[in-house]
């Protein structure tokens, strides 16, 4: 393959002997940027050299923000959409134009793998963040299946995250209101440090109605959640920690069947009281005592429920979705110097399985459609090396060399089909040359896969039903699923080029930092959803009904794609002025008929402004989103017009000595009627929020 043979080229080019000395090795690269490691990519480098573009959103861009769904949390954050409509309980993730089943979630470093057709991909309070990291582009080679859009990595607080340095345990109460939904909200935290020993406690709950959208139109959403987290740490030895961790989502709303965009209560999506339960446990242990040098290891112990129930309000009909993964992983890394280059092996082990059970009280055998009983197991092995050092062939500056592997197996089995598996193999290559500190240029190279869900797999029972088209009502007729193990893995490869460039000496402030890149991804043996709706010739001649049916459903391999984009990030900081500022495009058609896809988003800018006056504690801000207008030449139904969308936030602490915080904000301050290209739903409209907290340690 003409990328694996560019890859290592590269990477002989890289190894060979530079012409720097050690003395010209010991300038810091950072120079006075905030050196930002992004933990999701098992590395410690700066992520401003790192072969690849990431964004971490920090506790302060969350104070700022006080972000209430997934929209808010990850707005900000380039060639990041989430589909699924404004109602909090359908939004999923889609990261380059690639939906969630190429996205890996984490939480705690714990996969997330609940993934439903019509509800939403994870459920937590954004209250309990204080930290999220994505990293774009393929991450197959560490995280194996449903990572070749890239990792999203949510990080729950601990009592360290609150405290600082001779304070012992503290407290803080929030409260708020969002005029949208009348959405109010309450919190309450609780923690502390003991010698070796550390604790949190926080619970959360949210009340929220119907939203109104910039159409004008409401949206049903009566949505009612409680959330809690607890974690318990232990400085067990030097070098050796242990924190154990629950976090729980109970949600509760009165919506349509099928919550996401604009899907409204009908004959074919019934409303229903839907209940939520997720609950998360977590072992984290880090294990690197100064005694043994060599010893640096992360292990991972996990087990999440997730859970959804609806009961249609006008029948005595429940549908059931239940799925559950219990986990292990862990990673060792060895540091040490390769001749010049400083040098790192990363290696380690995952396993993990998903255990689905569905149900639907309306079905004589209790199958609920699209929801098969059925499990997968996951095991797998990998290793990444990391390289840093003076260029070769005498070149200025230095080089960082990135390659990685990894090996799945794979099995899945249902009650109704025999068992299958499967093997992959990932690799990626990235590489970083920098001739200067304040300026590199990078190529990233990598294999991902997504083996078939267990859903595609096993899909079973019935998708929908019709009143009989000439018997009518109480005759049914209905299409039914048919399961298809025989699916492959879909497969990505991606080749990604950018440059890094850091002006803020040159031109005298704190911050300027850009970040860019163009990547281009093919995918073949992509798996979709073919609907053969039909009816049987024997629906329109008596009897009838010997047999009727509205055709079938099947997951199948239907093709290739090819996409390509843009990204792009710019940090400003000089006194009291700070900007963020993202672009991202992406493009994709069929690689055999050349038609542009529809599931993509429109281009996007974002800018975040803000100034912190200072001596007053004041910070006053404003957030813009500039889309591009989308449509297809073959459909016109996916015509998306352009929006543009203003919010305006301030933060303000009265007292010095004092943990009181006021946040308001007026959000889509102009009122704009706008459509996500995935929802094809009016999005909220224009929003007052009002959020109070009060934070004391001791």
């Amino acid at each position: 393959m003409k990328l694996v043979w560019l890859s290592s080229a590269a990477l002989a080019v890289a190894l060979a002997p530079g012409a720097l000395t050690p003395e010209a090795l010991a300038q810091d690269n950072a120079g006075d940027r905030e050196v930002i490691t992004v933990e999701a990519t098992k590395t410690e480098l700066d992520s401003f050299i790192y072969p690849g573009l990431t964004s971490s959103i920090d506790a302060e861009d969350l104070d700022l923000a006080q972000p209430v769904d997934l929209d808010d949390l990850l707005r900000a954050v380039p060639g990041v959409d989430i589909p699924g409509g404004p109602r909090r309980t359908g939004q999923t993730i889609s990261l380059r134009g690639q939906g969630r089943d190429n996205t890996t979630l984490l939480m705690d470093g714990a996969r997330q793998n609940f993934s439903s057709g019509h509800d939403g991909a994870i459920f937590v309070d954004p209250s309990l963040l204080v930290g999220v990291e994505t990293v774009r582009g393929p991450a197959s080679a560490l995280y194996g299946s449903g990572a070749s859009g890239g990792v999203v990595a949510f990080r729950t607080a601990s009592a360290h995250d609150l405290l600082d340095a001779g304070e012992s345990w503290g407290f803080e109460l929030g409260a708020g209101y969002r005029s949208v939904d009348e959405e109010q909200r309450g919190t309450a935290t609780v923690y502390g440090v003991n010698g070796g020993f550390d604790f949190l406690a926080s619970i959360s709950s949210r009340t929220s109605g119907d939203i109104s959208l910039g159409s004008g139109a409401d949206l049903p959403a009566d949505d009612r959640s409680l959330s809690g987290l607890v974690k318990l740490g232990a400085d067990i030895s030097d070098g050796i920690r242990a924190e154990l961790s629950w976090q729980s989502f109970d949600g509760d709303t009165t919506e349509p069947n099928n919550g996401q965009g604009v899907a409204g209560v009908g004959a074919f999506n019934a409303l229903v009281d839907k209940d939520i339960q997720s609950d998360n446990i977590n072992l984290a242990l880090d294990i690197a005592p100064s005694s043994i040098s060599w010893l640096d290891m992360n292990v991972s112990i996990y087990r999440n429920e997730t859970g959804v129930t609806e009961a249609e309000t006008a029948s005595t009909r429940v549908l059931r979705r239940d799925l559950e993964t219990t986990g292990i992983s862990a990673d060792q890394r060895f540091a040490f110097d390769l001749g010049r280059y400083e040098s790192a092996l990363t290696i380690g082990g995952e396993y993990y399985e998903d255990i689905q059970d569905g149900g639907d009280s309306a079905d004589a055998n209790g199958i609920r459609g699209g929801a098969p009983d059925a499990d997968a197991s996951f095991t797998a092995f990998y290793a990444q090396l990391e390289m840093q050092g003076p260029a070769p062939f005498g070149l200025p500056g230095e080089v960082v060399v990135l390659p990685g592997i990894r090996n799945d197996s794979f099995e899945t089995s249902s009650t109704t089909s025999p068992a299958t598996e499967n093997d992959a193999t990932s690799a990626r290559f990235g590489v970083t040359y920098a001739p200067i500190s304040d300026f590199n240029m990078f190529v990233n190279w990598g294999e991902a896969f997504r083996a078939p869900s267990i859903n595609e797999l096993y899909i079973d029972g019935t998708h929908f039903s019709l009143p009989h088209i000439i018997l009518g009502p109480p005759t049914f007729i209905s299409n039914e699923f048919i399961a298809n193990p025989d699916l492959m893995p879909e497969e990505t490869e991606t080749l990604e080029i950018g440059f890094s460039l850091d002006l803020a000496d040159r031109i005298g402030v704190d911050q300027l930092t850009l970040r860019t890149s163009w990547f281009e991804t093919d995918a073949e043996n992509l798996i979709d959803l073919f609907v053969d709706f039909q009816f049987d010739p024997t629906c329109f001649a008596p009897p009838f009904f010997a047999p009727c049916s509205a055709g079938t459903t099947q997951s199948r391999n239907v093709g290739s794609a090819e996409l390509s984009g843009y990204e792009g990030q710019i940090n400003f900081a000089n006194g009291p002025v700070s900007i963020d500022a993202s672009y991202s495009a992406v493009d994709g058609e069929d690689a055999a008929t050349g038609e542009a896809l529809g599931s993509l988003p429109p281009n996007r800018v974002f800018v975040d402004a803000r100034y912190d006056f200072g001596e007053y504690r004041l910070v006053l801000g404003s957030r813009l989103q500039i889309a591009g207008d989308y449509e297809r030449p073959t459909d016109a139904s996916e015509h998306r017009d352009g929006y543009t969308v203003v919010d305006f936030y301030g933060r303000w602490r009265p007292f010095t000595a004092s943990g009181l915080t006021l946040n308001a904000g007026v959000e889509n301050a102009f009122d704009e009627d706008y459509e996500r290209v995935f929802a094809g739903v009016s999005e909220p409209g224009r929003s007052v929020r009002f959020d109070v907290s009060w934070r004391q340690n001791f």
